[in-house]
């Protein structure tokens, strides 16, 4: 009878090591798209990828345009925000505590509640999608995954998952920057 228990417990270490080797797997399939859906949306942004505007930028803080800019925008923006400072406190805080958990829920609302809304905001390419609407995509599959990997107990691919979430949120922030969008006009313009 002992025998047969070590062998279930040993297969179900068996088991339990290729799901980790399979998640590990899909983490890295998942950060190499990521980073390749960065690259060609950095290239296929009109003005992402424009050095020559940088040279006689002044910094300052001018919040008329999103004063001005629609409620779709502003509250994108608050989104945003939301989620910028809530993930910096994510990564800060020591993991599985409460204040993980809330802060953690916080910020996957944010971030999901900011790839529906920018759905909305078409104003870069003439009223079409843009290359950027693909982080509002990889997001939108992303925030739910993570959250489900969480549950599901594979911490490892959950971490990287929230932290390929975050770095896109700071990619798709460095694009804003582009000369003529909205954060460009509040900070250089």
């Amino acid at each position: 009878m002992s025998a047969e228990i070590h062998s279930v417990t040993e297969a179900n270490r068996v088991g339990a090591r290729a799901a980790r080797r399979n998640d590990d797997r899909r983490g890295w399939m998942f950060t190499v798209g990521s980073f390749t859906a960065v690259a060609l949306i950095l290239l296929l942004t009109p003005g992402a990828v424009n050095f020559a505007a940088w040279s006689h930028v002044q910094l300052h803080a001018d919040f008329t345009p999103l004063m001005l800019a629609p409620l779709l925008t502003q509250l994108h923006v608050a989104t945003v925000t939301v989620a910028l400072v809530g993930g910096a406190v994510q990564f800060a805080l020591p993991k599985g505590i409460a204040a993980h958990k809330i802060v953690g829920w916080i910020w996957a609302v944010a971030m999901f509640s900011t790839a529906l809304i920018s759905l909305f905001i078409r104003e870069l390419n003439h009223g079409a999608f843009s290359p950027i609407h693909l982080f509002s995509l990889m997001t939108i599959v992303g925030v739910p995954l993570a959250v489900w990997l969480a549950k599901t107990g594979r911490i490892a691919s959950h971490q990287r998952a929230m932290r390929g979430l975050y770095i896109g949120l700071i990619i798709a922030g460095v694009i804003a920057t582009a000369p003529g969008r909205l954060v460009w006009d509040m900070f250089f313009g």
